[in-house]
This record gives structure tokens, sequence and C-alpha cells, in this order.
């Protein structure tokens, strides 16, 4: 219940109850129910996931369980649920038309082109309400590449993608500029690689007020060099939020940053 005070304090729309890890914490099933009652109580929208251990999750009982679990929570109130493609709980829950956001992760590399195509086709053939790819990429090239995926999209299906790995900050959050409906923070310990603090996406990338028109600018320099320009940016009285956000790349990422940079939808990249 902390939590949910703390997402009213940052003034966040939208909390992710991770019911899997928050059962092998030792809440009960009811203690759960009654997170996703409180925060709808609180005027928060809630995600309930109940991530399957083959996909980085905790829950490992029957899928017959997880179904039962996940529709208790959408009648409690939760507005959404998330399952992953290709188990026996997402197809039921999609074959009654529950409100779900169809996940795929690979916590080990990057989708091929290919790869990523079919995943994609079968995802949305099933129309849920948005599909997830989280892959864990290892360069630019990978993160630029799920930023395009999420910009291209089509209008019945939306897409929520970006990459885990210490490469795959800057897609977390710049996917929201592509066009996905949300993005993933942490409010104490991360609970997948390269998450992000959710002060960090507040304040310094100004996450709630993104979308597709927000100017993306790229500093190339050492961290101090980056932290001192952001600082300074910020503190300017004068710059309208959520209008320009500015995202730090290394200065030897330079040419990578200039190939990328259409696909990342950078519309400047200074050098410091």
């Amino acid at each position: 219940m902390q939590q949910i005070e703390l997402a009213l304090k940052l003034k966040l729309r939208c909390v992710e109850v991770r019911a899997d890890l928050l059962r092998t914490a030792g809440l009960s099933d009811d203690e759960l129910l009654s997170v996703v009652v409180a925060a709808k109580a609180a005027g928060l929208a809630c995600l309930y996931t109940l991530r399957h251990a083959d996909q980085g999750g905790t829950f490992a009982a029957s899928e017959s369980d997880r179904v039962a679990l996940c529709t208790h929570a959408l009648n409690a109130g939760a507005d959404i649920i998330d399952l992953e493609h290709g188990t026996e709980a997402a197809s039921i829950m999609l074959q009654l038309s529950a409100p779900m956001i169809l996940s795929y992760h690979n916590f080990k590399s990057m989708l091929s082109a290919e790869e990523l195509a079919v995943l994609s086709v079968a995802m949305e053939n099933q129309v849920p309400a948005a599909i997830k790819i989280v892959p864990t990429g290892n360069s630019i090239n990978d993160a630029a590449t799920m930023l395009s995926w999420v910009g291209a999209a089509n209008r019945h299906v939306r897409r929520i993608g970006f990459t885990m790995g210490d490469d795959g900050g800057t897609s977390r959050v710049l996917t929201l500029a592509h066009g996905a409906p949300i993005t993933y923070a942490s409010f104490d310990k991360p609970v997948a690689p390269g998450q992000i603090d959710i002060a960090l996406l507040l304040e310094r990338y100004q996450c709630m007020d993104m979308n597709s028109d927000t100017k993306i600018v790229a500093l190339l320099g050492d961290q101090t060099q980056i932290d001192h320009y952001m600082d300074k940016q910020l503190n300017n009285s004068k710059q309208q939020s959520g209008a320009v956000v500015w995202v730090g790349f290394a200065s030897t990422d330079r040419a990578m940053v200039e190939q990328h940079q259409q696909a990342m939808k950078i519309s400047e990249i200074h050098l410091l």
C-alpha cells in the first residue's frame, strides 16, 4: 500500500501489480485483490501481471489457477492483465475477450528481423489490446530496432517494446515518444534488467508529458557532462514541460547514434 501512496504523490496514472512477486513475498490472493481495489479507489489505472516462471516471473502453479486469479483481479477492478504469448492462460483469457497485454520476453538475446516479424504477426493475429515484445539488447542498434518496431504499430493493436540490459535504458525512455502507451519503471530495486528508477523517468525524462511530438535531443559526452547539461536545462524556467527530452550517450557512440538518428526520432545531436 505504501507504493500506491507513492504513486499518488508522484501523480502517476497507472501502476502494475506484479502479483507473482507479491505472492512470493507472502501476500495472500485476497490481499492481492485488496491491492487492486485500493489502487482503483485511489484513481489509479491497474495492470495486473502474474508472470510465469518461464519468462522471468515466479508463478509456477497451474494455468487454470492463473486464469482464475486473473479473472478475480479483473472482477476486482483491474483495467488490464498481462500474460505471455503461447501460454494456455493467455489463450483462454483472450477467448473470454479479457483486456490484455500479450507479452513476450527474451532474457538471453535479441530477436532477428525475421523472428521479430513472425512473432509480431502471430501475436497481433490474436487481437489483444496491445502486444509487448522485450528482448535483451547488446547495442544501440538493438534499441533502435525495437523503437522502430513500436512506431510501426497498426491501428488495431498497440505495441510496447524496448530492450533489456545496460544498453536498453534509452529505449525504455523513448518508447513513449514512438507510440507505446506505457513504459516501466521501478519504485525500488529493478525487477527487470535495465529498468529505470521512477524518479529519474519523471524528473529527468518527463515521461508523463512525452508523446510523438516530443523533440528528442541526443547528448554525447561523459556522464558528468551529460548530468550537468541536463540539470541546467531542466532548471530553465522557460523550458516547456515535455517539449524536449535529452538522452545521453557516450562520445564513443557517436557513429552509432548518427546511424540510427532517424529510427530513434532524434532531432539533434549535441557533442558536449
